[in-house]
C-alpha cells in the first residue's frame, strides 16, 4: 500500500513539473530570441548610421561599422563563418552563433579565458552583429572603452 501511495505521489509531482515548468521554459526561450532595436551607437564621438540589437540582455552592434570607426581591422571567412577582429594589441576570432569569446595578445604571449557574453555573433541582412562588450575586452577591459549612457552606447578607442 505504501509503495502504491509513493508511486502515485511521484506520478503527480512529475505531471505537475511538466505541466507548469516546461511551458514557461518554451515561452521564455522564444521571447529571448526576438531581436529588438533601440539606442544609438556613438564611436569616438561620431554617431554611426546603424542601431544595436538587444538579445538576451546582450547588446550587439554592427561589427564592421564599429571596427572602422575604432581603427580596428576586421576580416571575414565565409567558408568558416568566422570574423577576426584586430585592435592595436589584441585580436579575437568569432564564429556565427557561438557564444564563446576569447582574445589573444598580438604583442605578447597570452589570451583571455573563454567567456560567454549572452549571444553569439549574428548575420542579419548580410551585416555581422557582435556583442559590444567584446570591444571592451579587446582594449584590456578598460571601462572607458564602452559606456552605456541613457539611450546611447559610447565606444571609444583607448590608446
Amino acid at each position: 500500500m505504501k509503495l502504491i501511495s509513493r508511486l502515485l505521489l511521484l506520478s503527480f509531482f512529475t505531471l505537475a513539473v511538466f505541466t507548469y515548468i516546461l511551458p514557461v521554459e518554451a515561452t521564455s526561450t522564444n521571447q529571448e530570441s526576438t531581436p529588438t532595436q533601440q539606442d544609438e551607437i556613438i564611436v569616438n564621438g561620431t554617431k554611426i548610421n546603424s542601431y544595436p540589437i538587444i538579445i538576451n540582455d546582450c547588446t550587439l552592434v554592427p561589427a564592421r561599422d564599429v571596427c572602422k570607426n575604432l581603427g580596428f581591422t576586421i576580416s571575414w571567412d565565409s567558408d568558416e563563418q568566422t570574423a577576426t577582429i584586430n585592435s592595436k594589441n589584441m585580436k579575437s576570432t568569432v564564429k556565427i552563433g557561438q557564444d564563446l569569446y576569447t582574445a589573444q595578445s598580438t604583442i605578447a604571449l597570452g589570451m583571455t579565458a573563454p567567456i560567454s557574453l549572452g549571444s553569439g555573433p549574428l548575420l542579419i541582412n548580410d551585416k555581422l552583429y557582435i556583442p559590444a562588450e567584446l570591444f571592451r575586452i579587446l582594449q584590456g577591459n578598460n571601462p572607458e572603452s564602452l559606456i552605456y549612457n541613457n539611450h546611447q552606447i559610447l565606444l571609444n578607442t583607448i590608446e
